[in-house]
């Protein structure tokens, strides 16, 4: 038995589909509607695979499954439960008849059985928890994760690579929202198209996403969109939800079990010690609609949605610059792979505190190399023009925090650059994309 999950539209079912091409297999996706129904489809579609016309709806789980362990025990099948959480919410014995089922018949038989499900919770709560019927009975889970910048860029492979990085930045790696790019239109055209128009198919997705998860998602939606507006640590937070701390804490627990949001420590910090950590939401796509959508969805369905897209893109270079931080620590763990850095790298994160003056300090990339006395120390830059010789001397200084590590200073930039300090290596978006960084 194998669990496989992930967030909606992230291909989970696509994936499914394509292993069983050539296998003998049932695919029974579920919907959200009552058991019967659920009962009376998954007949059906028993009843095509057995070749029996007007095939009876089979009244009950126990019965459907007997009949596939009968027919199918012997003959390899993989058997699909597609949108899983749907049936077993409809039916709250499911996963107990499931669990029956795999130690008395299945578990004897040849039936490869794959639930899969889009509701995060509850397949880690309620399939995978310690405290479901079905824990201890799978064989293997496979977590469906976005795409990072590079795989997510074969989508749109004819654009600059600017526009490359500012398409992640604000769509994130779920394939089926990057299928939704035209290349043919501008970047500012599908941005707009996408999530400034009442009839874009990213404009509601958010209060989707959140609706699917939680009951109850308003104080959900208030620290997403905290987080979203720059407030990165729980004080801040906290004032601009306006929720109690311990409150906002609990939230912030629920959204970091569903991946997201994730927490951030700065490097060689202790991770027990909340008052240094940071906090970020994962998905570029919610980053974005949480800053620039959310709270003008009201005048977006009035047909106003063309001024705040005109605003999101005056904005852009602030929003992408911290993602571009997170993209270069994606690149840089496609360069370990291909043992293109200088040491091969055990974490990859960033630092912020203060120097040995006292002075509060930010390094935008530190990475550790596998014996801990190596680092990669990184200065991001997602700006046309800045001053070069000034963030070369500050990214010096910087690194001379570490004078216990032997450091290699890296500056990572949108455009190329003319460098005199030869112990500083640039590198540009361009090289981002090199066909050498293909896992």
């Amino acid at each position: 038995m194998a669990i496989v999950y992930g967030r909606r539209r992230i291909g989970k079912t696509a994936l499914l589909n394509e292993f069983i091409k050539g296998k003998n297999s049932l695919f029974f996706p579920a919907e959200e509607v009552n058991d019967s129904l659920n009962l009376q489809k998954f007949s059906r579609i028993l009843g095509e695979k057995l070749g029996i016309n007007n095939f009876p709806t089979v009244t009950d789980w126990e019965e459907l499954f007997a009949i596939i362990d009968e027919k199918f025990a012997q003959s390899h099948l993989v058997l699909v439960i597609d949108e899983y959480p749907y049936a077993a919410t409809a039916n709250k014995s499911l996963n107990s008849i499931l669990q029956h089922i795999i130690d008395y018949q299945f578990k004897q038989s040849n039936i490869f059985l794959i639930l899969c499900g889009s509701s995060m919770s509850f397949m880690e709560n309620q399939v995978l928890g310690k405290k479901s019927p079905l824990f201890g009975r799978r064989t293997g889970q496979l977590k469906v994760n976005p795409l990072d910048y590079y795989d997510a860029a074969k989508f749109y492979p004819a654009v600059s690579s600017e526009d490359k990085i500012k398409y992640y930045a604000c769509v994130g790696g779920t394939p089926y929202y990057l299928s939704l790019i035209n290349p043919k239109l501008s970047f500012h055209q599908n941005i707009t198209n996408l999530f400034f128009k009442m009839t874009g198919y990213l404009f509601n997705e958010g209060t989707l996403l959140m609706k699917q998860e939680f009951r109850e998602p308003a104080n959900y939606n208030s620290v997403l969109q905290a987080i979203a507006s720059g407030a990165n640590t729980l004080n801040e937070i906290v004032g601009f939800t306006r929720l109690e701390s311990s409150v906002a804490s609990r939230y912030l627990v629920t959204l970091r079990e569903l991946n997201y949001v994730e927490r951030i420590v700065p490097f060689g910090a202790n991770p027990l010690k909340r008052k240094t950590s940071q906090y970020q939401i994962t998905e570029n796509f919610l980053a974005f609609w949480y800053r620039y959508v959310f709270s003008v969805r009201d005048e977006i369905e009035q047909g106003n949605g063309t001024i705040y897209s005109m605003a999101a893109m005056q904005d852009l270079s602030d929003f992408v610059g911290p993602i571009f931080e997170e993209i270069t620590r994606q690149y840089l763990r496609r360069m370990n792979m291909a043992k293109q850095l200088p040491f091969i790298a055990k974490t990859f994160g960033k630092w912020w505190g203060k120097d040995k003056k006292g002075n509060v300090q930010e390094i935008d990339v530190v990475v550790e190399s596998l014996d801990s006395k190596k680092l990669l120390i990184g200065e991001c830059k997602w700006r046309d023009q800045f001053k070069v010789k000034q963030t070369v001397a500050r990214l010096a200084d910087r690194s001379a925090i570490f004078d216990k590590h032997t450091c290699y200073k890296y500056l990572f930039t949108k455009l190329p650059v003319e460098l005199q300090d030869k112990d500083v290596v640039n590198v540009s978006v361009e090289d981002y994309f090199d066909e050498g960084l293909e896992e």
